[in-house]
């Protein structure tokens, strides 16, 4: 089992780190080295260049860097972690540069399903086999809108963090 599960008397907090993707470690490590080098290229090539295509260069780099960056990270240092107290679910999604939190009333959660995405064929098995996504996943039906709140998990595991979350909910 990955996740974390801590109780207290009055919450409990599961924590689930993120499943790692080797491919998409190495291409957004390499999207950012790449971009992190135009950059530096730019600044410190003798020729002359203009300063149109030097703010070109900065308000293409500087995003794609970010970006890459927060996903490098979310991969390499992301964890998902749900708190449950005695009215309220709070979701986050936390990594280093990226920190997303959602927090939902225990009244207007309508269920907690276990939803397998796995595939045979096609090019979304591919994805599943070089784990860029993931097949199982646990999702959260609130108001008008379905949230995944743990992936990258296996079915045994899943069925035991829903079962945990469903039995808290029904108690609190």
């Amino acid at each position: 089992m990955l996740s974390k599960i801590t109780e207290t008397s009055s919450e409990i907090i599961i924590s689930t780190p993120n499943r790692k993707s080797w491919i998409l470690i190495f291409a957004f490590a390499v999207i950012t080295l790449q971009f992190t080098n135009g950059i530096i290229q730019v600044f410190l090539t003798d020729k002359q260049i203009e300063g149109w295509f030097i703010i070109v260069i900065l308000a293409i780099s500087i995003p794609v860097i970010y970006f890459a960056l927060k996903g490098l990270l979310w991969q390499l240092k992301g964890i998902n972690q749900i708190k449950i107290n005695s009215s309220e679910l709070t979701y986050s999604k936390l990594s280093p540069l990226r920190t997303k939190i959602k927090t939902c009333n225990l009244t207007d959660i309508k269920s907690i399903e276990i939803k397998d995405e796995s595939v045979s064929t096609g090019p979304l098995a591919m994805l599943q086999l070089l784990s860029i996504t993931d097949k199982i996943k646990i999702n959260m039906s609130y108001g008008y809108e379905t949230i995944t709140i743990i992936s990258g998990i296996d079915i045994t595991e899943s069925k035991v963090l829903k079962n945990k979350i469903e039995n808290y909910i029904k108690t609190s």
